[in-house]
């Protein structure tokens, strides 16, 4: 009896549900388990076949297959989707055993179950995590080696060609940091859905991180099917995208490297795609195929960023001075300080080299600050020494002008270095007030509060709107090189679009300086459209600070 008793009482108190049934399929009896998982009251279930919970999710052979092992075997155990009374689906581990008297025939079958479907569900949320991204639901950079390798085995099965492009979403960090985080995934999702339209069912696109995509594309001999889905790229992202209320206008720099060509395994397709990138957005083309070439420049590119890190605290950086001219006194209005580098190896290197490694890399925020205390340091110096008071120019990227604490920053050092902000210009490029409106005018306000000058270098070349100027509480207009040369041949169309900009800018009270002066003639010209200012060859190439005292400032 105890035995007995003992034996009901694991019945009755089992986890895990338990049918018995006879040799026909007849319910004899279930637990209070049993009951809990299908919803089947003990009454409702006896005296049915457990046909009762089937989902239809498996077929007639399955079933076979089932109890074909066991016959066989005597018991059998798998996944199996069955259907609470609710009409719910639901997944459970079931173990089938045969119960068989003395003579070793069945007498009965036994069936213990297990509900798995938060289990299942919980291991597929992994699986999935584990392979696709979360924000845009594109295949993660673990699924994407995996599809390239598994691209890479089959072209060289079937002596196919595979392309990899790998993309870059160009100033994303100042969307982002113009906008906010919400804006810039928002931006990332709607770019997911796009770049999936422009592939074929055989392609593979991924985000590997941040701003980062690839895609994989399986093609036969001819590079034209790739071409043209590129093409597809870069008219889809002509359109503006809507970001809740913001309209974005977004590029993209795509580097592309060809298996076997480019690279026979998954490491050399990516860092050669890689490379391609970069010379597709310093080039600022939309896509450039890999070559060989590229990789000694990326090289390059990768030393200098390494040299950039240590050239502050190893003082290979100065700072040169070009002169500014006021053409209604004659005499030196001010000076653009500009950046210079000497590379213990490699020489000189170009600001149009090294600033925008520097930009990248953030390296340019440490260098700024280092560029404009030099310079108001310098400039207390001269007044203090009895030169004659001259305004410094001093230019801010777009990475610097998006400092949170750049006002800040500035006020800062004018305290340190006691110059009077009467002094200073910031130059900021066209490109950088253009496009970022909203977010720079209370920080122009904040300069002019400040009592520091703003002008915007460059003016012309990019695709400014002239009613944007009245927004903005600028100083000073600068007028690129590109318009004043040829300026003094006959019919040039340069001095027209001079003459409109020096119209332009006088009657928004603000004063215009042309750079890139050569000639006697250029600076008669400029004279005659009432320029304010110019600096160029003519007066001088940008010199040292001690060449700056003897020649052009006076005690």
């Amino acid at each position: 009896m105890k035995s007995h008793h003992l034996h009901s009482l694991v019945f009755e108190t089992a986890s895990q549900g338990i049918m018995i049934t006879d040799t026909s399929g007849v319910i004899l009896t279930v637990n209070p388990a049993f009951t809990k998982t299908t919803g089947y009251t003990e009454k409702e279930a006896v005296g049915q076949n457990p046909r009762l919970l089937h989902s239809g999710k498996q077929d007639a052979s399955f079933y076979v297959d089932m109890w074909a092992s066991i016959h066989e075997t005597g018991s059998w155990q798998g996944e199996i989707w069955n259907r609470r009374k609710s009409g719910e689906i639901y997944l459970e581990w079931i173990t089938i055993h045969t119960i068989r008297d003395k003579h070793n025939k069945i007498t009965h079958y036994i069936g213990i179950f297990s509900d798995i479907t938060e289990r299942k569900q919980y291991e597929e949320k992994l699986t999935y995590l584990a392979h696709y991204d979360v924000l845009t639901g594109l295949p993660n950079r673990v699924l994407f080696r995996e599809r390239l390798q598994r691209a890479i085995e089959q072209a060289q099965s079937t002596k196919q060609t595979v392309a990899l492009l790998f993309m870059d979403l160009d100033h994303f960090k100042m969307i982002n940091d113009t906008f906010g985080h919400i804006i810039g995934d928002l931006l990332l999702q709607h770019l997911a859905v796009r770049l999936r339209e422009c592939i074929g069912p055989d392609d593979t696109v991924a985000r590997l991180s941040g701003d980062e995509f690839t895609i994989i594309i399986p093609y036969q001999h001819s590079l034209e099917p790739v071409l043209h889905k590129l093409e597809r790229i870069c008219r889809q992202l002509i359109e503006p995208f809507m970001c809740r209320d913001q309209e974005l206008f977004v590029t993209v720099s795509i580097g592309i490297s060809l298996y076997p060509a480019d690279g026979v395994d998954t490491e050399t397709l990516i860092k050669n795609a890689d490379i391609a990138m970069y010379h597709a957005k310093k080039q600022k083309n939309h896509y450039q195929l890999f070559t060989s070439s590229m990789n000694n420049t990326f090289l390059r590119r990768i030393h200098l960023e390494n040299g950039l890190r240590k050239a502050l605290d190893r003082e290979q950086f100065t700072i040169v001075y070009q002169p500014q001219l006021s053409l209604l006194t004659g005499q030196v209005y001010g000076l653009e300080a500009l950046l210079r580098w000497e590379h213990p190896e490699l020489g000189t290197i170009s600001p149009i080299e090294f600033i925008p490694i520097a930009e990248e890399s953030g390296l340019i925020i440490e260098i700024g600050e280092w560029v404009l205390r030099s310079v108001c340091l310098l400039c207390k110096k001269w007044q203090s020494q009895g030169y004659s008071p001259v305004k410094m120019a001093v230019n801010l990227s777009a990475r610097q002008f998006l400092q949170h604490n750049l006002v800040e920053s500035v006020a800062q050092i004018l305290e340190e270095t006691e110059l009077d902000p009467h002094f200073l210009i910031l130059e900021i490029t066209e490109t950088v007030s253009i496009h970022q409106i909203d977010s720079i005018v209370s920080v122009l306000h904040q300069f002019k509060q400040l009592g520091v000058e703003v002008a915007i270098d460059d003016f012309g070349k990019g695709y400014s709107s002239l009613s944007y100027l009245k927004k903005y509480p600028v100083h000073i207009l600068k007028i690129d090189k590109c318009f004043v040369d040829g300026i003094d041949a006959v019919d040039s169309p340069n001095r027209a679009i001079i003459k409109a900009i020096i119209e332009l800018a006088h009657s928004l009270n603000l004063r215009v300086i042309a750079e890139g002066v050569e000639t006697i003639d250029q600076l008669g010209l400029l004279k005659e459209l009432q320029c304010n200012y110019i600096q160029g060859y003519w007066l001088s190439k940008p010199l040292p600070p001690e060449m700056i005292e003897t020649e052009f400032i006076a005690k």
